[in-house]
Formats: C-alpha cells, structure tokens, sequence
C-alpha cells in the first residue's frame, strides 16, 4: 500500500486577465501541474458574472511542497502589494503519491 504525503493545496482566485502572469510566476519556481476553472459569483469587489473577459474570475488550483508554496506566497504577496486583486487559499492536504 502507498503511504499518504503531506503536501500544501493552493487555491487562487483572481481575474482571468492575470492568469498568464500567474502562471509565468509559477514557471519560474519549476511548477507545471495546476488546474485552472472559470467562476462567477459575488465579493468584495462586486459581482462577477463571467460574461465577459473583464468580469470573470478563475479558480487555480495547485499542489505542492511547503518550501515551493512559500516561495510562490512571496511572489503573490508581491503582485498584491502592487495592487493585483486575488486571493490565496492555503489546506493542508494528504495524496495518494503516484509512485510507491
């Protein structure tokens, strides 16, 4: 039987529009497995109907090691100081590893 891994699971939710600078910063610390869903709904910024390319969020999903999710914390903390609206959900998760 595999043994559980712990490992870090990393939500952002943020305007498409910032998906590719995400992902480049994401690149930069050698992640390439994500996933990435379309959402609307309702915050603090009002509502978000996904009708149109400015009005629609995205949900990326990501797991990964706590030494690389502190590292990608440093680079969102970043983009949110210049102003970039999203948000970073952190849970602490247990995977059935692929590999013995």
């Amino acid at each position: 039987m595999r043994t559980l891994e712990q490992k870090k699971f990393l939500t952002i939710i943020t305007a498409q529009q910032l998906e590719k600078m995400i992902l480049d910063r994401l690149r930069k610390y050698e992640i390439g497995g994500y996933t990435i869903v379309t959402a609307h709904g309702a915050g603090a910024s009002g509502i978000q109907s996904g009708m149109l390319d400015i009005d629609t969020n995205i949900l990326i999903y990501i797991i990964l090691s706590e030494p690389r999710l502190e590292k990608v914390l440093v680079e969102i903390n970043k983009m949110m100081d210049q102003g970039y609206r999203l948000k970073a959900i952190v849970t602490d998760i247990d995977i059935l590893p692929r590999k013995p």
